[in-house]
């Protein structure tokens, strides 16, 4: 009896120690959603400074960029002491405004393109605060419109002129935007004449804009750029005129030994394929004559006195390598390649080439050959046995 008031009582206790925990984890839950909650208001809540609420930036016109620049073009006034300290923390950030500047920059169909800045009050720098985003299948097809469109610019040399460097002289002061280039008309832009009637119809609309199909959510997801869709007409339009810039090497195995994961394997066992990238040793600490053992004290280990190739050991890095650490098995062969790129553009997709599997001429003329043997014998035996008659 009384072993059995203990488990009862036990019972009681765990439950209750139970609920109790169960309670605990409520309240825990509850106080972390409180700061995260509080947190998040104090983030994206306007900022007050002793009790002032600090307005959002607004877009500024570019006149008030160019008007900072042009009041700080000679820094050797007295009033601008105090922003020499400001350009020259600025320094460190010239190679990211270079970045941005050269990532933006306008192509070669574009007569104009209008990016947003973000600069400093005191003109110390100014970054292009806008990240490009492209249509892989359209920006491969438009540099390949380029492409054709600059062999005739090498002929007819109407947007390029040959340039004087340096530019500027030491002691000469840069150029003012406002007075020099902002009346200037950009040069024309170079597009490639598009058959809007008959082959480019699908594309021909929208191919040269800074951000085709930007607006259209049937082909692409908004704003952001980053998801497309495109159908099979414009697909294939888009090949065609991409076909100057796109490799005639669709077999995987021509780049055997020769793609990303046998360098990596080159990098991790410290080697460099003949004719491919050289890079820093991944593992430092390897070392020849550190090794607890090796050919001449392993009894069991089959010694080979010809020096291993390299190909060998990256190819097969379990086989000739002492200590494999990081590597990437690559494909050793993939399956054969029948599809050959067609130079006439009116054959229809599913083509039947020659090339492969070719029927021979006399294969095919040789059974008629013998149909005509035969019957010519049997005309001669009949004209013989008449004769006979």
């Amino acid at each position: 009896i009384g072993l059995l008031h203990l488990l009862l009582l036990s019972h009681h206790i765990m439950t209750a120690t139970m609920d109790v925990d169960s309670d605990d984890d409520d309240e825990i839950i509850a106080e972390r959603a409180r700061k995260w909650q509080n947190l998040n208001a104090k983030r994206y809540s306007d900022k007050r400074k002793f009790g002032y609420t600090e307005p959002e930036k607004e877009q500024m016109p570019p006149e008030h960029v160019r008007k900072i620049l042009k009041d700080h073009g000679d820094m050797s006034s007295r009033k601008f002491r105090s922003d020499k300290r400001v350009y020259l923390g600025a320094l460190k950030f010239i190679p990211h405004a270079v970045y941005k500047l050269l990532e933006n920059m306008p192509m070669p169909w574009e007569q104009v393109r209008h990016c947003e800045v973000i600069y400093h009050i005191t003109g110390a720098i100014t970054f292009v605060n806008e990240t490009p985003r492209v249509i892989e299948p359209i920006y491969i097809a438009q540099w390949g419109t380029m492409w054709i469109a600059m062999r005739r610019e090498k002929r007819d040399r109407r947007h390029f002129k040959r340039m004087r460097f340096p530019p500027f002289d030491d002691e000469e002061p840069p150029l003012d935007y406002q007075d020099n280039l902002l009346d200037v008309d950009p040069l024309e832009a170079i597009n490639l004449e598009l058959d809007e009637d008959d082959e480019d119809r699908h594309v021909c609309e929208w191919f040269y804009d800074q951000k085709p199909l930007r607006w259209d959510l049937d082909f692409v997801n908004g704003s952001s750029y980053k998801k497309w869709r495109l159908p099979l007409p414009e697909m294939a339009t888009l090949y065609r005129l991409a076909g100057q810039l796109l490799s005639d090497l669709t077999d995987k195995n021509y780049f055997y030994l020769f793609d990303h994961k046998s360098f990596f394997t080159a990098k991790a066992l410290g080697m460099a394929i003949p004719g491919g990238p050289k890079f820093e040793p991944l593992f430092k600490d390897s070392d020849a004559a550190d090794e607890d053992w090796n050919e001449f004290n392993d009894i069991n280990k089959l010694i080979i006195r010809s020096a291993i190739r390299t190909e060998y050991k990256v190819a097969f890095p379990y086989l000739y390598n002492n200590r494999p650490r990081r590597v990437d098995l690559a494909t050793y062969h993939s399956p054969m390649v029948m599809y050959i790129k067609t130079e006439d553009p009116d054959l229809p997709a599913y083509y039947f080439d020659p090339l492969i599997h070719p029927i021979a001429f006399y294969k095919s003329s040789s059974s008629e050959k013998k149909k005509e043997e035969e019957e010519e014998e049997e005309s001669g035996c009949q004209k013989w046995r008449k004769r006979r008659r």
